[in-house]
Formats: C-alpha cells, structure tokens, sequence
C-alpha cells in the first residue's frame, strides 16, 4: 500500500498532489495581484478613502493629488501581475494530462490575497507611513493585519485540506 492510499483522499504534509509548484506560485501571484487591484481600484479610486502615497503627499492641493494619482495608477500596472499568476496557472494546466486540482490552487490564490493585505498593512501603512486607511492615523492597522493574517491562514487550511483530485 502507498502512502496516498494509507492517507486516505487528503493530502499529507509537504505533498502538492493534484497540483504543481508553477500551478501554486502562479496562484498565489494571481491572489496577490488580485488584492492588490481591488485595493487600489475600490479603496483609492473609487471611495478615495486614501491614495498610495497619501501619508507623504497631501491631497488637497493639486499637485499633491495629481502626485497620488499617478503613483496609484502605476501601482495599478504594477498589480496586473494578475495576469502572470494566471499565465502561470494556465501553463501549468496546459502540461498536465488532467484536470489541476482547484483546491490548491484556491488556497494558494487565498494565501496570495492574505499576503498582500499583510505587506500593505506591515510595509505601506505601519512602517513606512506611505497612507493610512480612513486616514484615522493607523487605527485600523492592527486589526487589518490580525484578518490578513487569518485570510492566508485559511489560504493555507484550504491548500492542505483539499481532495487530492477534484473531479
């Protein structure tokens, strides 16, 4: 008997049955340009709650909002790296014989998403002051870094509790 069989359908630690490491990286960049658009698209274009560079350039004058808006649409480009994760995943689903399990590749996809909501929360709002959320000073850093946190957690619950395949 092998090890899949004495594991029964799920995975046991360390395996990626059903799903290679391309598949997986492709996802987790896929989640992460996924955040970082919906952030950037949601939160500074459309609710203008903030803009990428909000906390160094003030938006009440013209020339400090035409500087957070060209920084917000350059990150925009650089978050279609969406389109890489996807890329990847496809490729990844084009070499195989079957079906990739979706599973994993959610998971990843999950984790990416959490990853990049804790890197913005950490990095952009925390340590260098770039903009804070609501302009509430940071207030609500901690408890978005406490759900980013969850959300790549349960990224990674779904990553290791999958089906080996999924038909």
């Amino acid at each position: 008997m092998d090890s899949q069989e004495q594991a029964g359908p799920y995975r046991t630690h360390g395996t990626t049955a059903g799903v290679g490491r391309q598949a997986l990286l492709g996802a987790g960049v896929f989640g992460f340009g996924f955040s970082g658009l919906v952030d950037v698209l949601v939160l500074h274009h459309v609710l203008q709650w903030h803009h990428l560079l909000s906390g160094i350039y003030p938006t009440d004058t013209l020339a400090g909002l035409q500087t957070n808006v060209l920084a917000d649409g350059l990150f925009s480009l650089g978050m279609l790296v969406v389109g890489v994760g996807a890329g990847l995943v496809w490729r990844a689903e084009r070499a195989t014989r079957g079906s990739l399990a979706v599973r994993p590749l959610a998971g990843g996809a999950l984790v990416g998403l959490g990853v990049f909501d804790v890197f913005d929360a950490a990095v952009n709002h925390m340590l260098l002051g770039l903009h804070q959320p609501l302009s509430q000073g940071g207030r609500y850093n901690p408890h978005w870094l406490v759900v980013s946190l969850v959300v790549a957690a349960a990224g990674y619950y779904v990553y290791r509790t999958g089906p080996v395949t999924d038909q």
